[in-house]
């Protein structure tokens, strides 16, 4: 038998390799490779299932989908011109009954599998995962939101039956969404949400268009289109963001490829979350022109962005795609917000110097500080200390900018729905791990955003009005606290500050003309990016 010490180090040199080979290292996102994804993942049909489009207004292209649980295959009609051009009949398909599942789960996980009965089996929405060539039980997971199957035979199976009700009910209950990706490099995650392209026209939609077509046959429902120039009963905004992977800078990708330092999050006057300060949302009126904007932030997340770094430029090849839809609607006095956000994470891989044999990792602050939330979030929320007392947890939103902005989607009053992307045992076997830990997050509940203005300032105006009878001020906009102030006086004085605020929160007339000031920064970002690149070249 052997010694202590040699069969520890046998065990440690195992375990090391182990650990090798299941490390992660983030890779530039691959939307636009020609020779597309290894897998045929969900929505992306092959050409000998997808019809050829026909030209003229209205054309609708047939997406086959596989039912869930049944063999056949049926077509989901998909808009690809403005809905103002398509007579009654020509209409977006929904799926035969709404969504159920929802409850009030604020957690969805969805994983995506390729056919390998020997290695998975899927029993209603319990996955049951084996380990070739081992006698042992099959490691069982069951999730929410549940497995999909990638058949190669049978057709592929499109999660837009499952994402459009998601998206209409966020809608029409004022909720916040996100929809995050997360997979190993050449999954076919960009291409399962930008689409794909061919000779740089858009072959396939991604999962942004189709939400986008969605998005307005919502709002036609609500009988709030046409929308008009200046319209005070609905606002629909679009804002296009990438994260550098290396640096963590973040570009406006409806101004330009580059990435802008100047573009840093702040929080919000109300408290409602984080924004992207100096990164205005642009106001869409059609379905044509929210595609447009879509297809242009696209092509910049595609391509390489740069930044200034003292007198030269560098670059920073890799990006994530954070792509938000915002509907503001006026009912009555209330204004009804509902956000959609889309972030596709850059693929993780590992990779081996060829001389050393040693396997390095990149730093990707972004996607680490998503994994992290999501492990915290999985928690108990009263951390416990070895003497017995107890503690909230830290969840740490702050460590990235990605998880600033979707903090009401993670752990807040929002909903977040997770696609993970897994070929392979090792891949599947963390994907499940992930998604397990991503639907058991701790949250506030899903609710909706609904702020109303008069109701609200009614409430400051009678509470200062009690405070300036209670203290003989008669404007109490000249008061000036001093270090002997009382309770009431300083009191007093955040109400001030709070009603300031509440003048100034979600004004639609700044929103236009931040979007208004967007067509002015997009060509000098066109023309300093053409410069830049001039330069280079010489």
């Amino acid at each position: 038998m052997d010694e202590p010490g040699p069969a520890l180090r046998l065990l440690k040199r195992r375990l090391k390799q182990r650990i090798c080979s299941s490390e992660l290292r983030a890779l530039p996102a691959s939307p636009g490779r020609a020779e597309g994804p290894k897998i045929d993942w969900p929505g992306y049909p092959s050409a000998s299932h997808v019809a050829a489009p026909k030209q003229g207004a209205g054309t609708l292209r047939p997406h086959p989908v596989l039912a869930p649980g049944s063999g056949s295959s049926q077509s989901l009609q998909l808009p690809s011109k403005d809905l103002e051009a398509e007579d009654d009949s020509t209409k977006l398909e929904r799926p035969a009954k709404e969504h159920q599942e929802l409850g009030g789960e604020a957690a969805l996980s969805f994983v995506l599998l390729p056919a390998a009965p020997a290695l998975w089996k899927l029993e209603g929405k319990r996955v049951l995962l084996f380990r070739p060539g081992s006698t042992l039980e099959p490691r069982s997971y069951d999730l929410h939101g549940g497995a999909m199957e990638v058949s190669p035979t049978g057709g592929p199976f499109t999660v837009v039956d499952r994402l459009l009700p998601m998206m209409r009910h966020a809608v029409l209950q004022a909720q916040s969404l996100c929809i995050w990706l997360h997979g190993r490099r050449g999954s076919g995650k960009s291409r399962l949400m930008w689409g794909s392209l061919q000779d740089t026209r858009l072959e396939h939609p991604g999962v942004a268009q189709v939400l986008a077509d969605g998005l307005f046959h919502t709002l036609k429902e609500l009988e709030l289109l046409p929308i008009r120039e200046g319209d005070d009963k609905v606002l629909v905004t679009l804002q296009f963001l990438k994260f550098g992977v290396e640096t963590e800078l973040c570009g406006d990708c409806l101004v330009g490829p580059d990435f802008d330092p100047h573009l840093k999050p702040r929080e919000a006057l109300l408290g409602n979350g984080f924004f992207m300060d100096g990164a205005p949302e642009r106001e869409v009126r059609q379905l044509s022109e929210l595609q447009l904007a879509l297809q242009r932030g696209v092509d910049r997340l595609r391509q390489v962005g740069t930044f200034q770094s003292g007198t030269c430029r560098k670059e920073d090849a890799m990006a994530h795609g954070l792509c938000t839809f915002r509907i503001r609607r006026r009912v009555g006095s209330e204004v009804h917000t509902s956000t959609i956000h889309l972030l596709d994470l850059v693929g993780a891989q590992m990779s081996a110097d060829a001389k050393t044999k040693k396997r390095t990792s990149q730093e990707d602050r972004t996607l680490k500080a998503m994994l992290r939330v999501v492990d915290a979030l999985a928690e108990d929320p009263e951390y416990k200390f070895r003497d017995g007392h107890t503690a909230p947890r830290h969840i740490p939103h702050r460590d990235s900018k990605v998880t600033r902005l979707l903090r009401p989607c993670l752990g807040g009053s929002g909903r977040s729905v997770l696609l993970s992307f897994a070929e392979g045992h090792d891949a599947i076997l963390a994907e499940l791990e992930l998604a397990t830990r991503h639907e058991g997050m701790t949250s506030d509940g899903v609710q909706s955003c609904i702020f109303d203005r008069e109701s609200k300032m009614k409430e400051i105006e009678d509470e200062v009005a009690a405070l300036c009878r209670k203290l003989g001020i008669v404007q109490p906009q000249d008061m000036q606290l001093t270090m002997d102030a009382s309770n009431e006086e300083v009191r007093l004085a955040e109400l001030l500050q709070l009603r300031r605020r509440v003048l100034n929160f979600e004004d639609w007339r700044q929103i236009r003309q931040g979007g208004l000031s967007f067509h002015k920064k997009r060509n000098e970002g066109d023309k300093q990016t053409a410069a830049g690149r001039k330069s280079e070249a010489s």
